[in-house]
């Protein structure tokens, strides 16, 4: 991904006028910003009939069961369940149903308060996601920042999991305050953030083993430590079967629709009724070439990653690869899983800006397109009841968008190199009139090219001119 230096620099300098930027932002950022308030805030308000499913039928229901005395882990009894997958009732550790226990209180007829609470903290959630990762990458500028926003509320898998109150919109928030600390370098409170994230969903698991690898001992050991009170005290009893019962059958991957990982892609293209439930589960087949697939993306991302990076934007880039990477690993990625891929978007692109890099840039714009509106518009279409050839490829572009961002992010990472220091520059040493310094093999003086030598010399120098005038005052004048 080189540097196109003419049409890159012709892109550059339009992009970065002024008029121009306040056209665009004046054209695009009033309708983006009312439509997105409409649909996540005041839409679900306005309409209580069109409640979001994430949120009653697996928040909402588990909490009302551990609050009983029930195992969420019963046979499915909402349409939270995957067809082919598991027939558990929630496919989250028992922690997310023991703390939604103060929902068990809630019904559909009268939510209004609830709504409206739910979406405060969602755009919350976005708002320290967007304040975070702005902070981190160091953007400043109004413009910047205004660009930033919009990108990341425009895109429809953010869309969609603010108006379902998905749990993914608060892990969107960890991940963010874990990226300031990674690029800060080993803080405990980075780790905090990362074992309340592993807590409520084992999807940013990844992360931690980047932490282990590269040795940030305290954010480690706060991420360990978080992750098992939590699981200690959130509804323990619990915790075998979802280990031992649930978390085994969501990692055996389905071909069924929505789900975005390569396996899964596999096995709607080996058995094509499986994207509509008829031909569940995965075959041996299709597991063995996701598992390699799997250690392929292992293995390639560590070999770009390496060692640490010494500089901030290294260590973002350490970040994305392995965010980027992570829902190639994993057997099930549901849509909600892609809002994740903001954090290594925004570093890829602000890369990209600051070098003038026009590949890097076109990499991170397919893959917003393809992960977002080009997925959505076909889901869209399928739910319509429309098939054939042309809808049927459209649910794999999800998948093509999240391979072209972990590609871009592995040859940004082997590339990045980090910027020189600059050096203090070194004093001249005083030199009298008519003599020569003293020179070494390299060339330089005696005193080398070290600013405290250098300035030692002169000093010593300028006291011996004091000193033979002084004593040159002291000697008798002769007589005219």
């Amino acid at each position: 991904m080189g540097k196109s230096s003419g049409f890159a620099h012709r892109l550059y300098l339009a992009l970065g006028n002024g008029r121009l930027q306040l056209a665009i932002g004046l054209i695009s950022v009033p309708p983006i910003l009312v439509t997105y308030l409409w649909r996540t805030s005041v839409d679900p308000v306005l309409n209580p009939g069109t409640y979001p499913i994430d949120f009653y039928e697996d928040y909402v229901v588990s909490g009302r069961l551990v609050a009983s005395g029930g195992d969420p882990y019963t046979e499915c009894i909402s349409r939270t369940c995957w067809l082919g997958l598991t027939s558990a009732g929630s496919v989250y550790p028992p922690v997310v149903a023991w703390l939604s226990q103060p929902l068990s209180w809630v019904d559909h007829a009268n939510h209004t308060i609830l709504m409206a609470g739910a979406s405060v903290a969602a755009q919350v959630c976005v708002a320290v996601f967007l304040i975070a990762t702005t902070r981190a990458l160091g953007i400043r500028t109004w413009r910047a920042l205004i660009l930033v926003s919009v990108l990341v509320i425009s895109f429809p898998p953010l869309d969609d999991e603010v108006v379902q109150r998905n749990i993914e919109v608060l892990l969107l928030a960890l991940s963010g305050i874990w990226f300031v600390g990674w690029v800060a370098g080993d803080r405990w409170w980075a780790g905090v953030a990362l074992g309340v994230g592993l807590a409520l969903k084992l999807v940013q698991a990844p992360m931690l083993l980047l932490g282990i690898w590269f040795r940030r001992t305290f954010a480690n050991v706060a991420a360990i430590l978080v992750l098992g009170a939590l699981w200690l005290v959130g509804e323990p009893r619990l915790l075998p079967e979802y280990l031992f019962k649930v978390l085994p059958a969501i990692n055996t991957g389905t071909g069924y629709a929505m789900d975005v990982a390569p396996v899964a892609a596999i096995q709607r293209l080996f058995h094509p009724g499986s994207l509509y439930g008829q031909d569940p589960g995965v075959d041996p087949t299709a597991r063995l070439i996701g598992y390699l697939i799997a250690a392929a993306v292992v293995i390639l991302t560590a070999l770009a990653l390496r060692a640490p990076r010494p500089d901030p934007m290294g260590r973002a880039l350490e970040a994305a690869a392995v965010v980027a990477a992570t829902p190639l690993i994993v057997a099930v990625v549901r849509p909600g899983h892609l809002v994740l891929l903001l954090l290594p978007m925004l570093v890829l692109g602000t890369l990209a800006v600051r070098q003038r890099n026009v590949s890097l840039g076109l990499a991170v714009v397919i893959s917003w397109l393809l992960a977002g509106p080009v997925y959505l518009w076909f889901t869209k279409l399928m739910e319509a009841g429309l098939r054939g050839p042309f809808v049927r490829p459209g649910e794999e572009t999800a998948m093509v968008g999240i391979a072209v961002l972990w590609i871009a992010a592995l040859v940004s990472l082997r590339r990045h190199s980090p910027e020189p220091r600059a050096q203090p520059p070194a004093i001249a040493p005083t030199i009298r009139k008519g003599s020569v310094p003293a020179t070494t093999a390299s060339g330089r003086g005696a005193s080398g090219d070290s600013s405290e030598r250098s300035s030692s010399q002169a000093k010593n120098l300028s006291i011996g001119r004091r000193s033979w005038v002084r004593a040159s005052r002291i000697v008798p004048r002769k007589a005219g």
